[in-house]
């Protein structure tokens, strides 16, 4: 069973591309010196990984989940109360094997279509090219929508943006209405699937035959619209990332709460062959920490990841240097936090156990004492 489905819905989720998913920044490529500790401008070309199917994307690429754990985080039921929705996926869904449906929920509340949530289906064949960076070919042509839930206010009703959004699909089905919210209920692509293969069309066709069970489950009511906006005031003051380690181990933001504060350095495998590399103080640090404050942890995040060649060059250098600590890569929220906060690399940042960064930023090379000084000095700012 090859099933992507998000374990929670975050309450504004950034449109996003599911491989055109890249956010680039041309910055010159100096590095400065201060007080003879090399800081490295935040501006060169990076790479910064934009798309949400990180954490549980069996199938997709090399990042696969450990054999215990696809099961167990399968969700159905879900109520987005953003969204006024709540449905159960079809159990024959998760049943089936290759049922690569990938979910692209949206919440726009100033926009003219309010909210939407989009089932992709992608076949095994086209998985691979999906997932590849270089790839030419438009994401449109590697996946197709099966369903897609619409939320629409009614002042709206008539505007081009959801006019344009209906014509994507010959069956128009209105759920519910809940006061002036309008919901939707959208199958059957336009386009169609003529240019899947017979195994392809097969699996997609055997996906629709349980579309009515999930249609008759669906739920609508009144959507929070309060609490729309405040995630959107709040949406960028909070590390929050559903991604994989350097390892290829998923790893999610929930790890913050399982400390009183975290250390969290961030990184780029560029740094290494620009020779801005503090793996050895950071490693000595980590040591330290775990054996002086073990309710302290400390995380690294390499920004330029993930891609073939930078996993490659930030997993060498934790190799000649002996690294232990756990490597993350960014997801499309942590990229956006990263262009949004940071003006260098290295910096590191101190992060409490609701996910909320302290105001103070370490920026550029330190030694080991001066990570620990700094540490026990937040640590006892936050009352630890």
């Amino acid at each position: 069973m090859k099933i992507i489905f998000f374990p929670c819905f975050s309450s504004i989720l950034f449109l996003f591309q599911l491989r055109k998913k890249y956010f680039f920044a041309i910055m010159d490529t100096k590095c400065k010196t201060n007080d003879n500790r090399r800081f490295f401008n935040m501006k060169k070309k990076l790479a910064l990984l934009l798309a949400m199917m990180m954490l549980f994307a069996v199938g997709c690429g090399k990042k696969e989940v450990p054999e215990e754990q696809p099961q167990a985080e399968v969700q159905t039921e879900f109520e987005f109360k953003e969204c006024g929705l709540a449905y159960t996926i079809p159990d024959e869904w998760v049943e089936m094997e290759n049922s690569n449906l990938i979910p692209a929920p949206t919440v726009s509340p100033n926009s003219e279509i309010y909210a939407k949530i989009c089932y992709n289906y992608t076949p095994d064949e086209n998985m691979e090219e999906l997932n590849n960076t270089e790839s030419e070919i438009p994401v449109e042509e590697l996946m197709t929508p099966i369903v897609e839930f619409l939320v629409v206010k009614e002042e709206n009703l008539e505007a081009a943006a959801v006019k344009k959004e209906l014509a994507r699909f010959s069956s128009v089905e209105e759920l519910p209405a809940q006061e002036n919210f309008h919901f939707y209920f959208l199958t059957d692509y336009a386009t169609g699937i003529d240019h899947f293969s017979d195994e392809a069309k097969a699996t997609f066709e055997e996906l629709e035959k349980y579309l009515p069970n999930l249609k008759d489950s669906v739920k609508t009511f009144l959507p929070d619209e309060e609490a729309v906006q405040q995630a959107v005031e709040n949406s960028g003051k909070y590390l929050s990332f559903m991604t994989n380690t350097l390892e290829g181990e998923p790893i999610t933001s929930a790890v913050f709460h399982d400390y009183d504060m975290t250390v969290v350095n961030f990184w780029a495998s560029y740094c290494y062959t620009d020779n801005i590399v503090e793996l050895d103080e950071l490693q000595k640090f980590y040591k330290d920490l775990q054996k002086k404050h073990p309710n302290v942890n400390f995380v690294q995040v390499v920004i330029d990841t993930p891609g073939e060649d930078a996993e490659k060059l930030a997993l060498d250098a934790y190799d000649e240097y002996g690294v232990t600590f756990t490597g993350i890569m960014p997801d499309q929220h942590l990229a956006k936090w990263i262009m949004d906060n940071l003006n260098g690399l290295p910096t590191t940042i101190f992060v409490d156990k609701e996910g909320f960064p302290r105001d103070l930023k370490v920026e550029g090379m330190q030694d080991a004492d001066y990570y620990m000084e700094t540490t026990e000095t937040m640590l006892d700012g936050i009352g630890k």
